[in-house]
């Protein structure tokens, strides 16, 4: 009878720890692989170990993505939460109501800053932007946003229109293969976020004094920049996420021990990456503003047809009047 007790105790403990561990939540974190998959585990595996060690039956796991990987995983929801640049985050709130949680904060001169170098080989004699005129220029994406959209701004800026001018190469991630490229002479320059050369020559991977900026901004930092710098990046949370969770991720954030790899602080703004984003004509309001104009011309197209037709015909008696006129004029003066 004993036996039979302990055996039924037995069970009953191994089906509450079955039953915890199914409502224990499993969460995936996309994070932009700016630098690779492998590169991304490694730099972000800190991030995970903190959230698994202060969130006890919540499991957390990272998830690195490219640009479209990241708009398709947020369409399909196969991602609960996201880490990104600010102008992508713009880019993905237009279809899913995203949540900032927290925005990282610099905590050393390199790293941690979003902007562009405009990059050249310090023997090439590229000294400034018109001198790219008709030469090949390396890029990550044509959304990327420290990968080119900002380095397209500052050229733009610089008297220069860029998709004429240049002979642009979008080589993908990781943006490291760029600054391989420019090395070895297969482009003539490069628009690489601000502080990778700094970062890949700490990491003995190129030699920075090999390179020089086309565009030179100085500012606060000790890496090569050529535009003005924008807000770190950000942890944003899906609808799917309950505000009770999405609080909890949020308190560990903030309250980081000093010895975390990453230092979180309040939602930065995202008002300056917008106003960029409309200047560079890559706002989502526009291009949706654009795909609603278009929908309501092929909806409307017999109507647009109608009225392109009676344009035509007033045109055409406007002619045949005027010729009417003229000749009515030269039967007068005979």
């Amino acid at each position: 009878m004993r036996g039979e007790t302990v055996k039924r105790l037995a069970l009953l403990v191994s089906a509450l720890m079955f039953s915890s561990s199914t409502l224990a939540g499993s969460w995936h974190i996309g994070i932009l692989a700016m630098r690779g998959e492998v590169a991304t585990r490694s730099h972000w595996q800190p991030l995970e170990e903190l959230l698994n060690q202060q969130l006890p039956g919540e499991k957390f796991h990272i998830v690195p993505l490219d640009l479209h990987q990241m708009q398709a995983a947020v369409n399909n929801q196969s991602v609960q939460f996201v880490v990104t640049n600010p102008a992508q985050f713009v880019q993905l709130n237009s279809r899913a109501p995203l949540r900032w949680l927290a925005s990282l904060r610099s905590a050393r001169g390199t790293g941690n800053v979003i902007g562009s170098a405009i990059l050249a080989r310090r023997d090439s004699g590229i000294t400034g932007a018109h001198d790219l005129v008709g030469k090949t220029v390396g890029a990550i994406d044509p959304q990327a946003f420290g990968g080119y959209l900002l380095g397209y701004k500052a050229l733009s800026d610089a008297g220069l229109r860029p998709e004429r001018d240049l002979n642009l190469r979008f080589s993908g991630f990781p943006a490291d293969a760029l600054l391989y490229l420019l090395r070895e002479n297969a482009v003539q320059a490069v628009i690489v976020p601000v502080c990778l050369l700094e970062k890949m020559d700490e990491e003995g991977l190129v030699d920075k004094t090999d390179f020089v900026a086309v565009l030179n901004r100085p500012g606060n930092i000790a890496c090569l920049a050529s535009t003005p710098l924008y807000p770190d990046w950000s942890f944003a949370a899906l609808p799917a996420v309950s505000d009770t969770l999405a609080d909890r991720v949020t308190r560990v954030l903030l309250a980081a021990p000093d010895t975390s790899a990453f230092h979180w602080g309040a939602p930065a703004s995202t008002s300056q990456v917008e106003a960029l984003l409309r200047d560079v004509q890559q706002h989502p309001q526009q291009r949706r503003l654009w795909l609603d104009v278009k929908s309501w011309l092929i909806q409307h197209q017999w109507l647009m047809g109608g009225t392109a037709l009676i344009l035509l015909l007033l045109t055409l008696n406007y002619i045949w009047v005027m010729l009417l006129v003229r000749r009515r004029g030269k039967q007068l003066e005979r």
